[in-house]
């Protein structure tokens, strides 16, 4: 334990000094898994446990890890017997280097690559994998894998501003679990590097190197996004159990003809008057309950589902029928219900649709930034370490 927390120091003050990985984020945080295999792509790495150096693995090779009945990470390379391990660090060369990663067991995991380093542990529920990399890079592999790789610059750059924000006020979210953010979509998604398909991502992040979003008193602004709003941003405590001011309901009407803007999807009358019945006391018996139930109307988002008296968030129904978002109308339509929905997401925050409509109108990052975010302002944040 001493050893460990040596090393953990001397991560750190390296850190400091030379602009080392300044991010931990737990990757493949989805899955549970007890053996993996990865293969060093490209460059050079150095295998070490708290107790020090245990070898070198270059490009080509391959590792695989396998947690045995005493729970110990037995380590093998190229298929050669290194020892059994609480925890081990891989350690890259050159901030370019990246391995190919795949968790192996019951469940298909397709294999992702990474850059930076990594640290493996072993606990009782599996193995854990944390990738430590610099923000730069991070928000790289965020924007391929929230926003795909089909924008314009000038939405990567949105996109990495407010990505970064979050970054900088959630670096907190996981400290109890020893890493900073994981690759869910709770924190961000980020399903590893990005491979360079288009240069547009890279030159986002770069031209935006540093800046987040500030209120105005300085600090930090609360930076949220979905895909598609529906043409209503959503207000926080329509969502969460939190109210924030910085976020006021409001019409948008750049994302109403995009792609994710409308959709429809059919549940048995029968269970979903039983979900509503079990969960919520709803009466079955008064027809006319039952008829504003089948005949619900949302003009305007909603928090509540027919009435708030009746204490039914719209949060819950889109939990339990797995909707894209919380802003719907029904109507019956035999023994189904059929319902109307508008947006994907949470509609907090930036409506992604709607923003890159509005950079193919020929806005800039910046109003469109001011559309999204009202009361904010960019600032120069000291948060990310420079890798170029």
């Amino acid at each position: 334990m001493k050893n460990l927390k040596f090393l953990i120091l001397l991560l750190t003050f390296y850190s400091l000094q030379s602009g080392a990985q300044n991010l931990r984020v737990k990757i493949f945080s989805e899955s549970q898994f007890n053996s993996l295999s990865t293969e060093a792509i490209h460059g050079n790495y150095q295998i070490h446990s708290p107790s020090g150096y245990i070898a070198e693995y270059n490009e080509g090779q391959s590792l695989h890890l396998q947690l045995n009945t005493s729970k110990k990470l037995h380590l093998t390379k190229n298929g050669e017997f290194l020892g059994l391990f609480d925890t081990l660090f891989i350690l890259q060369s050159n901030h370019q280097d990246y391995l190919k990663i795949k968790p192996e067991g019951k469940v298909t995991i397709k294999p992702r690559q990474y850059e930076g380093d990594f640290e493996v542990t072993a606990n009782q529920r599996g193995i854990q994998l944390l990738n430590l990399v610099f923000t730069e890079s991070y928000l790289e592999g965020v924007l391929r894998s929230e926003a795909g790789t089909r924008c314009a610059k000038e939405y990567y750059k949105v996109q990495a501003i407010i990505s970064r924000t979050f970054a900088k006020n959630n670096v907190d979210k996981h400290e109890k679990d020893g890493f900073f953010l994981c690759d869910a979509v709770h924190c961000q998604a980020y399903y590893g590097r990005y491979n360079g398909e288009s240069k547009a991502i890279n030159e986002g992040v770069k031209d935006t190197y540093g800046l987040v979003l500030v209120d105005s008193a300085g600090k930090s602004f609360p930076t949220f996004f979905s895909a598609n709003c529906g043409g209503q941003s959503a207000e926080t405590d329509q969502i969460w159990n939190v109210s924030l001011p910085n976020y006021v309901s409001r019409p948008d009407t750049f994302c109403i003809h995009t792609r994710q803007a409308n959709w429809e999807q059919y549940i048995a009358k029968k269970e979903f008057l039983e979900y509503l019945s079990k969960n919520f006391f709803f009466d079955l018996n008064d027809e006319f309950l039952v008829y504003k139930a089948l005949n619900f109307e949302q003009k305007q988002r909603k928090t509540f589902f027919i009435d708030p008296s009746l204490g039914i968030p719209l949060r819950d129904i889109r939990a339990a029928f797995n909707l894209r978002s919380t802003f719907f109308s029904c109507e019956p339509v035999g023994e189904k219900i059929l319902l109307k929905g508008k947006g994907f997401g949470h509609g907090i925050g930036l409506c992604q649709e709607g923003a890159m409509e509005m950079v193919g109108q020929g806005k800039t990052y910046n109003e469109i930034l001011k559309f999204y975010f009202k009361g904010s302002k960019l600032s120069t944040s000291a948060f990310p370490i420079n890798h170029w």
